[in-house]
């Protein structure tokens, strides 16, 4: 699949970019996001927008963005049962047909009208390139912030990435055909939404990691994962739970293909092997007599011969009172 993943392109590369959306009563912040979309100067692009029955104003925005648009790119809307962030997203990708693929999040938006233009300049000059990500951008009460964990990113990718899930996604580009070959996005509510692909593609592919920043992810009180301290922490604890399920050991990577977890196996099995063979000589144990201690006498001749003592006859009730009767 690696080398099925990267070819030469053309001298002038115009892919198509999948733009994915999900919805679920979003009218709050998705008018923002869906502006952002329609500014864009890049012209090669597809919306997929998959919307969970939303009961808010958000079907009437989603319809007029469509109405405005229709002529200008394709926009396709599906209406899926709500199953959570990922299933929404697996779903809306498997409609997606373009090279490229973004997910842009309906509470989050384009940075400026050159942020699908730049994603694709990047790819045009390496035709081997299957992801790039860039620094995380948020907006916190109308302020941006940059948070650059790309200079992090940049020294070790993939040590990085086994600490913790450094990479966002509201400012990565992939090759769509990448994101289904490697999984998709993790259904499992114990586990990051996109931590898992993460540690999955870079194990055949760095990204090329970028100082720049293509899309503001906004924090609020409805964030699933930032919204406050609690789900913050319970981000966390997915992000642990997730390397564990991938057999992921921070700074060292997928561990079982290294020689010392290899080693540590053939250890482990002669220490099963040993301790199976435990219960066979407790019972040999058992079956040997130990005296009962009826006496003071009797109670010490089971001892090992190094421990044993000399019993001496019990003192009768006379008191010896003087040096003559001793004679």
């Amino acid at each position: 699949m690696k080398n099925s993943l990267t070819h030469k392109y053309p001298k002038i590369y115009k892919p198509v970019i999948s733009v994915v959306t999900c919805t679920f009563n979003s009218e709050k912040y998705l008018e923002q996001a869906l502006r952002s979309v329609e500014t864009q100067s890049y012209p090669f692009l597809e919306h997929i927008i998959n919307d969970s029955f939303s009961t808010d104003r958000t079907s009437e925005i989603i319809a007029a963005y469509i109405k405005r648009n229709e002529s200008k790119y394709p926009i396709k809307l599906i209406k899926t049962k709500p199953n959570g962030v990922a299933n929404a997203l697996n779903l809306a990708t498997r409609e997606a047909t373009g090279d490229l693929i973004h997910y842009l999040h309906s509470d989050d938006y384009y940075l400026n009208s050159d942020s699908l233009s730049k994603a694709v300049g990047y790819f045009s000059m390496d035709p081997n390139l299957v992801w790039v990500t860039g620094n995380f951008l948020v907006e916190i009460k109308g302020e941006k912030i940059i948070i650059p964990q790309t200079h992090l990113l940049k020294i070790n990718p993939s040590a990085a990435v086994s600490m913790m899930n450094i990479i966002h996604h509201e400012n990565t580009f992939m090759k769509r055909e990448a994101v289904m070959h490697y999984g998709g996005f993790c259904e499992d509510k114990t586990m990051n939404v996109e931590y898992r692909l993460w540690l999955r593609l870079i194990q055949d592919y760095n990204p090329l990691v970028v100082n720049d920043q293509f899309t503001v992810f906004i924090i609020h009180k409805g964030s699933t994962s930032t919204g406050n301290i609690i789900q913050f922490s319970k981000a966390i604890q997915r992000g642990f739970h997730t390397l564990q399920q991938e057999k992921v050991f921070p700074f060292i990577g997928y561990y079982e293909e290294k020689a010392f977890f290899k080693d540590y196996k053939k250890l482990l099995a002669g220490v099963n092997r040993f301790m199976s063979l435990l219960p066979a000589v407790n019972k040999s144990f058992k079956h040997q007599d130990k005296p009962t201690s009826k006496n003071r006498k009797e109670s010490i001749l089971w001892l090992p011969r190094q421990a044993e003592k000399v019993i001496l006859p019990e003192r009768n009730n006379k008191r010896v009172s003087s040096s003559s009767e001793r004679l």
